[in-house]
This record gives C-alpha cells, sequence and structure tokens, in this order.
C-alpha cells in the first residue's frame, strides 16, 4: 500500500459524501472498494465495504449491498474484538439486507427466515430487543402478501418497546401507513402518516416515499386536491433518484387514475432505463404493470404515439414512432413473468391479483 493508493481513496470517500444518494455515489465508493481490495488492508477494506452497502442500500443497487454486507458480517463474526467499532453498523445493516429480501424472487423464505434468525440471536447477544426483528418480519410479510403473518408481527413489533436499534419513527410511521391502506382502512392509512404529511416526521427515505404512498389513498377518499400536491412534491424529491423506480410507478399510475396521459407517458418515457436496469425486481414489476396501463389509457386516444423510449428497450424504434398494443403486450408479459417468480416464491397470486390490481384503480 502507497500513499496514493490512501489518498485516493479517501478523495472517493469524501466526494461521495458530497453527493446526494444514486448512481454516481455507487459508482464512487465501488471504485474506491476496488482501489482497497488492491491494497489487501483488511481494515481498509471493511470500511470501503461497508459505506458501500450504505450507499448501494439508498442508491438503488441492492445487488451491491449483498456481497459488501456479507464480507464485512464474515470478517466481524470471525474477528468481533478487531471489528467492534463496526457494530452498530452491522447490526443496523441487517435490516437493509432483509429488506432486499423483499425484491428478490430467488431469495427463498427458507433463506430469509435464516438470515431473520441470525439477525434476532445477533440483536441478543449485543444486548438490544427484538423489535426491529419483528419489523423487519411484518415488513417482508406486507411485501409478499401474507397479510394474516403480516398481522402477527406487527402485533409483536409494536408489543415491544424502542431502543437505539429500532428504525426511525417517520420509517415506523410510513410502513405502518402502508400496511393500513393495504386493509383498504384508509382513514387510518392517513392518520398514521399526517405526521410526515404535515412535515413533523422525516428522514433519509420520508416523506419521499410517503408522498406517492398516500396517492391511491387519497384518491379513493376523492381528496383530490391534496392528492395533487404530494404527487408533484413527491416527485420533485424522487425523479433523480433511481432507487425509487417502484414509486415512479405509483406516480403513473396516479396520474392516469387523474386521466394525465401526457405527464404519465412522459415520466415512462424518463424513468423506463432506470426500470429496464434495476435490481430491485419487486419495484420494476410495480413500474411495467403501471406502464401498461398508462399505455392501455392511451390507447383510447391513439393507436400509435411518439415516444422518446430509450435505446436499451427491447422494441425500441430510432424513429420514435410506436403502435402502442405491442409495447402493452412487452410490459404485460414482463410484468406477469415477474409476479409469477415472486408469487411462486411466495406460495401466493398476491403480485399477479391483488398487487396488480391496486396500481388499477
Amino acid at each position: 500500500m502507497n500513499d496514493f493508493d490512501t489518498d485516493r481513496i479517501q478523495q472517493l470517500w469524501d466526494q461521495a459524501d458530497e453527493l446526494s444518494h444514486g448512481e454516481i455515489q455507487v459508482r464512487l465508493l465501488d471504485e474506491a472498494v476496488n482501489l482497497a481490495e488492491a491494497t489487501r488492508d483488511i481494515d481498509l477494506i471493511f470500511d470501503a465495504r461497508k459505506r458501500l452497502a450504505s450507499a448501494a442500500t439508498f442508491g438503488g443497487h441492492p445487488e451491491k449491498l449483498l456481497p459488501a454486507f456479507a464480507w464485512c458480517l464474515a470478517h466481524y463474526q470471525r474477528e468481533p474484538e478487531r471489528f467492534q467499532q463496526h457494530q452498530f453498523e452491522m447490526l443496523w445493516y441487517f435490516k437493509y439486507v432483509l429488506n432486499a429480501a423483499c425484491q428478490f424472487p430467488q431469495m427463498t423464505t427458507e433463506q430469509f427466515d435464516s438470515l431473520h434468525q441470525q439477525m434476532g440471536e445477533m440483536y441478543r447477544q449485543a444486548g438490544y430487543n427484538q423489535r426491529p426483528v419483528h419489523y423487519m418480519r411484518f415488513n417482508f410479510a406486507l411485501s409478499s402478501g401474507h397479510m394474516d403473518a403480516a398481522q402477527q408481527a406487527h402485533a409483536a413489533y409494536r408489543s415491544i418497546s424502542r431502543d437505539g436499534m429500532a428504525d426511525c419513527i417517520a420509517c415506523e410511521s410510513n410502513t405502518e401507513a402502508s400496511y393500513f391502506a393495504n386493509l383498504e382502512q384508509h382513514e387510518k392509512s392517513l392518520e398514521i402518516a399526517a405526521p410526515i404529511l404535515e412535515g413533523r416526521r422525516r428522514c433519509g427515505s420520508v416523506p419521499h416515499s410517503t408522498y406517492s404512498n398516500v396517492l391511491r389513498t387519497l384518491a379513493l377518499l376523492g381528496r383530490y386536491e391534496e392528492a395533487d400536491e404530494y404527487q408533484q412534491k413527491g416527485y420533485r424529491l424522487i425523479r433523480d433518484n433511481p432507487s425509487f423506480v417502484g414509486y415512479f410507478g405509483m406516480q403513473i399510475a396516479y396520474l392516469v387514475h387523474r386521466d394525465r396521459l401526457a405527464p404519465a407517458l412522459q415520466m415512462l418515457e424518463r424513468h423506463l432505463a432506470a426500470a429496464l436496469t434495476t435490481h430491485k425486481l419487486s419495484s420494476q414489476h410495480q413500474f411495467y404493470v403501471a406502464a401498461a396501463r398508462a399505455l392501455g389509457a392511451a390507447t383510447a386516444k391513439w393507436k400509435t404515439r411518439k415516444l422518446n423510449l430509450p435505446q436499451s428497450f427491447p422494441l425500441y424504434s430510432a424513429a420514435g414512432e410506436y403502435e402502442l398494443a405491442p409495447l402493452i403486450d412487452w410490459f404485460d408479459a414482463q410484468a406477469t413473468a415477474l409476479a409469477a417468480r415472486f408469487d411462486q416464491r411466495n406460495g401466493n397470486r398476491y403480485f399477479a391479483e391483488e398487487k396488480t390490481a391496486w396500481l388499477n384503480y
């Protein structure tokens, strides 16, 4: 190792710290990991991979989170005294990993259960309670459509007091609001979301996600003035971060509901490239379902339409003039295939039925 290596790594870290979460930040920290690996300095590599794990979580790259965290966890467990200073992050990032499991149909429920059990044991050994462990179970059950299991996990996590490892109140409130929205308890959902919507609770991902989460609920209650406000506010917060690709789907679905097809199609054009390349497959499914709906609604006005779609799109046309029916068929087919993978993992038809219907209101 030489001074140039460490100076360059520190420079990359400093540059990344100045950036918002997203593609460029992840690339910088990826480069820092590669440079750290070349030094063979285990402590430096640990720090570099830990930073990458965090950035990947919030920058839309869960596929980079998992190996980075796994490497750090293995070394932490092998030499706990050496890496004691990183204990908090190791415990906290476990939550990132279990949240990422919601996005990967290839991660089996048995694998989730194993990680979940490991998380619970590590929390016990470190002196923390099981509230976050039950919360992760709640989140996974909610995302996979197992509402009975979600109800049980919800009661379990709510029965335990908060400690230093609990998610922030804003995140918990956001998830709870989504839970009651899924139960079609719209007034209850908005009551829980109110402190977020009023600006009294926030964090790195809230109210960003909340503004999109409440659109359907407000629309079904006929509260369109509020919904329009939150649609615009929410989109401004998330439009430059590809990690919110699933929320772009929620935004598109709402715009279609409001018969605002032009902005819905513009949103599809702008974010399709991110949807095509994302490793967050649950979010990709959500985007594709909404895209199919937007294009389906557009057929009431046009059979063909000028669209600025990315060259990476399999049906890309340099002329930019598209027949809408083949586009709808493509998005439907992709969404159906993704739904089948998740439903096979989950042992139900939540993605094929309820989740798809949820975006068609």
